[in-house]
């Protein structure tokens, strides 16, 4: 251990970062309840960009990096946190998003300030210090998901609070350690209070309007139960005036319990319609939600159905109202899987007369894929895996939303049987659509056979629909509406109707997952965030510039750029990551757990081993190790691609130890670059780590908004060459200029 950084300054430095990461993911839960995916993005991004803005204080004035200030820093991050909370849970977080910004804001500005101060103090320190950060950050990382499942958001929040505290004890001396105990007392007294009390909770009725849940609970609604962990709020409602119950996940994508005093009624309901008319044996149900999928399922009298329900607490609930449900999940015949329904299907050999998806979609946001909800559910290779699945004679059945999602999942389902080598017109033929207008917002079904629709087939269906109230949209051989009948009748080809489109109906692939992303161009909840990180970026790299432009070593010049580009290629890599390991592993939440454990664990372990004399040669070549990282990246990428399929049908253990063995030795030279370079900016003065901390931080919000606009824009594929090209720049810029070891 280097004497400059006594072992008490690396452990809280550890607890530091543990405690900033508990709190940005816990943060992405609560605010997934209160706000839509768009905004949540907006609001993480403006906590990291708090880091940055606190990073760089020190390098305005160097005052601030003063040893005796670092346990007021941490309080300061502990007491911000639990003021944001009381916003956050006791006011009206719609009508008061300026305050809750700002505590934001300074809450991660403390911790930047924290860091970018240990650093100042210590630049001989500067790989171990490094490695305390990423360990930490990758045990805060690791906690967070049984913390979540365990308290929840609120209660998980209230740990951060606590443990940056506990880095205050660490940090402080004097007087101050009897202040830094106070706090600590005090954020135990909070979390245990508000564990068997609740006083602090978020209430659903204040949230955003757009909620459906708001609405619900405003037309007189009562919540019967909610549950909080990693992946979700989930709420069970019963909206009164004897409606059936319904289960709400984060205020949204509701889903109807059924109940035999409602059984008539539900079975009016389009989404019945392919199990009253083909009765199939074997169903496979992607996200039954409340249960209603699989009660159609039984009244159309199938023998097997597989229900694969990614929410376990939504499980849970229809378990225990049983007595409600008449133990729909109980039912023989039906087994109900807690896994993502896709990753599932992929990983069985079984042939199914009917797939099932009904309104699909979770608004839980996630660190890697929360900017407009990725979802694979509705892809064009989710679409050929179903069809893949099917029996003869099968079909794939998609209740949607409106008229926009019909028409692209008709896309998408035109794109996945082009695969298999059919045109556009044959195609067609295996489609059918169906609408249901007596509600106030109509919903379609979409139908997919495996086989093609014959005359008869849509003569007999389109009749019945009618006679129940459903209208056909889409009938092969029979009625084909504009402009879809100029495709069937081959004078058009799907693609024109596509480019011609005001909106974008283009057929989502798992490079590019967004299929409720309907707009051209950057989309319009991003703009905003990209206008004010553009904005920062451009005031905070004028800033350290200016500070450095009259260094005369090249190398000082250049170290913020250095930063900047490592700050980029970091965050771009492991969103990168978490989208390849999503479906592999089974479940968005492990995924993004699994990435970001192995990504800051292996860092700080890399950042060890480099102290090390057998690692002299790294230390000497900066240009090799960023540059082994663009191999190992392409590598990494390219490996994966062949491997990931063989181990699909592997247990849940094997696929993750794949997933942190094979990125284990890209995270270990992650873990290089960034404290060499931190050693070098401090032999060029304190300022420049303050600089290069703040430059970092930055680049890593600018780095993850890029990165969705191009997945958005372009694919997952445009990522890893932002993640890769970073790198490559990095590399550029070393060359000449840091190969050689801090004085």
């Amino acid at each position: 251990m280097n004497p400059s950084a006594p072992r008490q300054r690396l452990v809280g430095t550890a607890v530091l970062s543990a405690s900033a990461l508990l709190l940005e993911i816990s943060l992405t839960r609560l605010f997934s309840v209160i706000y839509f995916p768009p905004y949540v993005y907006f609001i993480i991004s403006v906590s990291i960009l708090g880091i940055g803005i606190g990073a760089a204080l020190p390098a305005t004035r160097p005052a601030l990096a003063a040893s005796s200030r670092l346990a007021i820093y941490c309080m300061g991050a502990a007491g911000s946190t639990f003021l944001l909370l009381l916003l956050a849970t006791l006011g009206r977080a719609s009508l008061i998003q300026l305050p809750l910004f700002a505590f934001l804001a300074l809450t991660f500005a403390c911790f930047g300030l924290a860091i970018s101060s240990i650093f100042t103090l210590h630049p001989t320190a500067g790989r171990a210090l490094y490695m305390a950060d990423l360990l930490g950050a990758g045990i805060g990382a690791l906690l967070a998901i049984p913390l979540l499942n365990q308290f929840g958001a609120v209660n998980a929040m209230l740990v951060a609070a606590l443990g940056f505290s506990l880095a205050g004890l660490y940090f402080a001396a004097g007087r101050l350690a009897v202040v830094a105990i106070a706090a600590l007392g005090l954020s135990v007294v909070a979390f245990s209070v508000n564990v068997t009390t609740t006083a602090l909770q978020v209430n659903m009725a204040a949230v955003t309007s757009e909620k459906p849940i708001v609405a619900a609970l405003q037309a007189g609604g009562k919540v019967l139960e909610s549950r909080w962990d990693a992946f979700a709020r989930t709420d069970l409602l019963d909206p009164g005036d004897g409606e059936s119950l319904r289960i709400y996940v984060d205020g949204g994508a509701a889903s109807i319990m059924p109940s035999a005093t409602h059984a008539a009624e539900l079975m009016r309901d389009i989404g019945f319609f392919p199990f009253a008319t083909e009765q199939p044996e074997r169903v496979y149900i992607l996200g039954p939600g409340a249960g209603l999928d699989v009660f159609f399922a039984l009244q159309g009298r199938a023998k097997v159905v597989t229900a694969v329900e990614v929410n376990r607490a939504a499980v849970a609930m229809v378990d225990e109202w049983r007595a409600y449900n008449g133990g729909v999940y109980d039912s023989p015949g039906v087994q109900v899987i807690v896994d993502d329904g896709r990753s599932a299907l992929r990983r069985s050999d079984d042939q199914y007369d009917l797939i099932y998806l009904s309104q699909v979609v979770t608004l839980a946001a996630e660190r890697g894929g929360y900017a407009l909800s990725e979802n694979a559910i509705y892809t064009v290779d989710a679409f050929a895996e179903y069809l893949s699945h099917l029996a003869e004679g099968g079909q794939i059945a998609l209740k949607l939303y409106d008229e926009v999602t019909l028409t692209r999942a008709l896309s998408t389902a035109l794109a996945a049987l082009r695969r298999q080598g059919m045109d556009d017109q044959t195609a067609l033929t295996h489609l059918m659509a169906f609408v249901d207008e007596r509600s106030a917002q109509p919903v379609p079904l979409l139908l997919i056979g495996a086989q093609a629709f014959e005359e008869d087939d849509s003569l007999v269906l389109g009749a019945i629909a009618r006679d129940v109230g459903f209208r056909p949209l889409l009938l092969p051989h029979v009625m084909v509406q504009s402009p879809l009948d100029q495709v069937a009748g081959g004078e058009q080809a799907f693609a024109a109707i596509v480019a011609e489109s005001e909106v974008d109906i283009s057929a989502p692939t798992d490079d590019r997952p967004y299929f409720f992303q309907l707009e051209r161009g950057v989309p319009a909840g991003l703009q905003p965030l990209a206008a004010i990180v553009a904005l920062l970026s451009l005031i905070l790299l004028a800033i350290c510039l200016g500070y450095v432009r009259h260094e005369r070593d090249t190398a000082a010049r250049r170290l913020p750029l250095y930063f900047a580009a490592l700050g980029v290629g970091f965050i771009a890599l492991e969103i990168y990551a978490i989208h390849q390991t999503r479906l592999f592993l089974g479940h968005p939440t492990m995924a993004v757990t699994l990435v970001l454990v192995t990504f800051l664990v292996g860092g700080g372990i890399g950042s060890g081993l480099s102290q090390l004399s057998i690692a002299r040669a790294f230390r000497q070549r900066p240009p090799l190790v960023t540059a082994l990282v663009v191999l190992l990246v392409i590598g990494w990428s390219a490996v994966w691609t062949i491997v990931s399929p063989e181990l699909i049908a592997t247990e849940v253990e094997l696929r993750a130890a794949a997933v942190m063995l094979s990125l284990l030795p890209l995270t270990l030279l992650l873990g290089i670059p960034f404290p060499h370079a931190l050693e070098i900016a401090g032999a060029a003065g304190p300022r420049q780590i303050a600089i290069a901390w703040s430059m970092n931080g930055l680049m890593t919000v600018v780095g993850s908004v890029v990165a969705v606009v191009l997945s958005i824009s372009l694919g997952f594929s445009a990522v890893l060459f932002l993640g890769g090209g970073a790198y490559v720049v990095a590399t550029l810029i070393s060359l000449g200029m840091l190969g050689r070891e801090p004085a």
